[in-house]
This record gives structure tokens, C-alpha cells and sequence, in this order.
């Protein structure tokens, strides 16, 4: 049975409605306690219609009925943060995000401005619920979806069932929330304070007028009471009270038994891999490293290349707007733009022991970037199995005359972009060869594409102190066909 306990301590409010002897029960079904919340939209939270917490035997929520009116002023920095907080979620609400959230958050490819905006919210506190965290239980529904989820085959169909769960449950749970009604208003820093101090921000009549306002209000009252600032005062039944703050909330994986949130914690660390030599030089005085783990959940929309006789900078754009930047600006710089849906699965990378000297990329279409620098040096081809590239982990150490070059990159691969990546299967053998000298570079996997029917069908070399040039003779669809290096 809920504990409903009274506080009177909103004397020159209102008494509460003739009708508050309403099911608690039935208050807390309208407001959709107990529902979950998707967090993913940039523009606000979105409440959906399946309950994903139950009550454990005996555990009910605290229930405090109130009769305040207030006022808060909150502050937020950037747009995400303030769309949430002008729909009545506390700032710690808004950043309560498990990795799986955070994640599909950054899936929507939205880019989330920076700024400073300030939300003045009006309230009329009617009821006060809270629940504790272990007294809940998931809905079997939702328990079902994720263990059903994990039983897939590969990585990428684990994480998309594991989205489609949240998705349909929700990313969140609410735990303390207040209802009654409410009036918000949401501006820019700069625009609120040019604001006049006399505006009655209770005021719908006045407040709708200032053009550049966000305003949100909750609750059933009439044009003249929200006109007047009345609304906060009146008696209004039971059934026009509306969900209005959201104090604390908790991640419905939370809710999960721990045995299965185990088995969550275990794939996620599956999401991204770095491929890393067997040994890795510590970070010395006149070395840098740029690593770009921080931006791995979003997904690549360019790639520029800053190169002279080496390769100087490595910058990435994101399709929400993010810029990662490795070494430096300066020399020839190059652009590798990614239609929508390619992404880079491929990067053939050549240093001479001391310089990262060029770099090339292929995309899961087949498509090929040129080499930018030159291919002087080892060659190297890195890819991962199932995996797209994210972002680097770029070292850099300073030349005695050009200030800080690259030395080398690795990539960050992820692997919930794609069911399957073309070629995922090909091995390349070692190099062997000359590395101090540079000549006319190729690769051969621009005329290869994504191909699994070609193949080799002869091979002649021309020497004589050194290797002159190598011709290939290739089965392509049956047709006959020469690549001459």
C-alpha cells in the first residue's frame, strides 16, 4: 500500500482539490510512473507506453502530498541539456546516461551546440513520489528482450538487439518525480538577460510574446488562469495534474539482474578495439599522442590529411559537427569525404622506422583515397574483422627543424556499424623489401574493389641487380586482365 503523507506547508496556496482522494494509483498511472524514458532524441525526452519497473513483494513508492508554489532558475551549457531541462528534468537527471545510452545518443549523428542558456521554471507542487531503486524489478518483457538479444551470433546483431530493447523500454526510469503544474520558459543567456526585471514570468499572455522563447506549460487550466498567472493558485482537480519535475532517474539496465548486466558490461567492451603492436613505446619527452577514444561512438563524415615528404596531421569531422585533430596543420592538405553509408574499413599505412611517411583508405564500397606522402618505408595494412574505423591513436615527436611530425597511427575499430564488412575475411601476408627507398606508389585493392571472384593467374618479374617491375595477369569474370607495377 503507498504511504501517502500530507505537508501543509503551502499556507497561502490553495487547499488541495475536492477530488484528491483519487487512487494514488491511478495519479501515478496518468503521469506514466514506473514507464521508461528514451534519452536518445536531442530534443527531449520521450515517455513510452510500456511500464519497465515493477514492485518487489511489499515495496511501495513514498507518496507526499504538497501544496507549493515555486520558482527555479537553472542554468545549462549546452543545447541537448537545455531541451531536457525545459521539459522539467533536473540537470542531474539529464546526465544520468549508461554507455549503452550515450551510445545510441551519438548514433543520431545531432550535433549538440555549446552555449549557455537559462530556464525559468513556475511551478504548483501537488504530489511528491519517490521510489527506491532496489524495490524494483524489470518487466519480464524487458529482461526477456535483452537476454534475448545476447543470444545472437555476432557482435553487431548482440548490439542492435541490445538497442531495440532500449529503444521499446527506455533508457531510463524515473525515480522521484513531482507533479502538479507548470509554466517553463527557456531563452539564451544572452536573450534573458536583456529581458525587463518586471516581466511576471506566470504570465503565459506575456511570456508567449518574446519571440525567442522556448515555452512548455503542463496542466489543465483555463486560457484566463494561465493568462493572468492565476493557474498557480486555483483548484484544479486531480485529473488536469500533469507530470512536472524530474528529480532523479535510473538506468533501466539498472534494473537488470546482475548476472545479466554482467554479460552487458562484458559486451560493450566488445564494441571497439584498437590494433596494436606487440610492444608500445612509452610516451617520452618531445613525443604526443592524440587518441580519439572520446569521439569512438560517433561516426566519421570526412577525413583530412596534412602531408609534405611525411605525413604532419590527421584530422577527422564527424557527422554531428565533432573535429578531432592529430599532429599538425601545415603542407599539402588533402580531403577524403565519405558518402552517406561508407564507411573506412581499410588503412594501408607506411613508416620508415622513425616517420609515418603515407597513409591510404578503403571504404567498405571498395572505394580508395590516394596515397597521400609517399610510400617509403614498411607497409602496413590494418583492418579488423567486422570492424569500421572511428579514429586513431596518433603518435607525434618533434623534428629537429619542422617542429612535431607523426611517427605513426593506429586505428579504433567499431563494431555495431555493420552486419558485415566486404573482404573482412582477405589476409595479407608480411612485406618484405627495400624500406629506405620510395618510388611510384600502388595498391592493387583499387582495382580489386570488393571482388571475391578475382583472382591471380600468373606472375612475371623483371630483374636484374634489383626488381625491375612485376607483372600480374588477374581472372576477373572470366575476363583476362594485366596489372603491370
Amino acid at each position: 500500500m503507498e504511504s501517502i503523507r500530507p505537508n501543509n506547508s503551502g499556507d497561502n496556496n490553495a487547499p488541495l482539490p475536492s477530488d484528491c482522494n483519487t487512487s494514488p494509483n491511478e495519479i501515478l498511472k496518468n503521469v506514466g510512473w514506473l514507464c521508461g524514458f528514451r534519452m536518445d532524441n536531442m530534443d527531449g525526452p520521450q515517455v513510452l507506453a510500456n511500464q519497465v519497473a515493477y514492485y518487489i513483494d511489499g515495496a511501495a513508492p513514498f507518496i507526499e502530498e504538497t501544496n507549493d508554489a515555486l520558482t527555479e532558475i537553472i542554468t545549462t551549457h549546452h543545447k541537448r541539456e537545455s531541451n531536457y531541462v525545459h521539459q522539467g528534468w533536473s540537470a542531474g537527471a539529464v546526465v544520468t546516461l549508461s554507455p549503452w545510452t550515450q551510445s545510441r545518443i551519438d548514433a543520431t549523428n545531432r550535433y549538440n551546440a555549446g552555449g549557455t542558456w537559462t530556464t525559468r521554471r513556475n511551478l504548483a507542487l501537488r504530489l511528491r513520489v519517490q521510489a527506491l531503486a532496489e524495490d524494483l524489478s524489470p518487466a519480464p518483457g524487458f529482461e526477456a528482450a535483452v537476454e534475448e538479444a545476447l543470444t545472437h551470433s555476432s557482435i553487431f546483431e548482440k548490439f542492435q538487439g541490445v538497442y531495440r530493447a532500449l529503444s521499446r523500454w527506455g533508457d531510463v526510469v524515473p525515480l522521484e518525480i513531482e507533479i502538479g503544474l507548470s509554466l517553463s520558459f527557456t531563452d539564451t543567456e544572452a536573450n534573458f538577460s536583456r529581458l525587463p526585471e518586471a516581466v511576471p514570468f506566470d504570465n503565459f499572455n506575456n511570456i508567449s510574446k518574446i519571440k525567442t522563447a522556448n515555452i512548455v506549460r503542463k496542466g489543465v487550466a483555463s486560457s484566463a488562469e494561465w493568462g493572468d498567472g492565476s493557474w498557480m493558485m486555483i483548484d484544479v482537480p486531480t485529473s488536469g495534474w500533469r507530470l512536472i519535475r524530474i528529480v532523479t532517474v535510473s538506468p533501466t539496465v539498472n534494473l537488470l539482474p546482475n548476472s545479466l548486466q554482467a554479460r552487458l558490461t562484458e559486451l560493450y567492451a566488445e564494441r571497439f578495439s584498437y590494433v596494436l603492436p606487440l610492444t608500445i613505446d612509452s610516451i617520452r619527452y618531445q613525443h604526443k599522442i592524440n587518441d580519439d577514444a572520446n569521439n569512438a561512438s560517433k561516426t566519421i563524415s570526412t577525413l583530412e590529411v596534412h602531408s609534405t615528404s611525411h605525413i604532419i596531421g590527421l584530422s577527422i569531422k564527424y557527422l554531428d559537427g565533432g573535429i578531432s585533430r592529430g599532429g599538425k596543420e601545415g603542407g599539402n592538405h588533402h580531403t577524403f569525404a565519405l558518402n552517406n553509408g561508407e564507411h573506412i574499413v581499410e588503412m594501408l599505412t607506411c613508416a620508415d622506422g622513425t616517420w609515418l611517411c603515407g597513409i591510404q583508405f578503403v571504404t567498405n564500397t571498395g572505394r580508395c583515397s590516394v596515397i597521400y606522402g609517399v610510400l617509403k618505408g614498411i607497409p602496413t595494412i590494418s583492418k579488423s574483422k567486422g570492424g569500421v574505423l572511428v579514429g586513431f591513436s596518433a603518435s607525434s615527436k618533434q623534428h629537429p627543424e619542422w617542429d612535431y611530425l607523426m611517427t605513426g597511427v593506429r586505428g579504433i575499430w567499431r563494431y555495431d556499424l555493420m552486419p558485415r564488412v566486404p573482404k573482412e575475411n582477405d589476409v595479407h601476408s608480411d612485406y618484405f623489401g627495400a624500406v629506405n627507398q620510395h618510388q611510384i606508389g600502388f595498391n592493387d585493392r583499387a582495382l580489386i574493389g570488393n571482388s571475391s571472384s578475382m583472382y591471380i593467374t600468373g606472375v612475371e618479374v623483371w630483374s636484374g641487380a634489383d626488381i625491375d617491375g612485376i607483372q600480374v595477369g588477374s581472372n576477373l569474370h572470366d575476363a583476362g586482365l594485366k596489372m603491370i607495377h
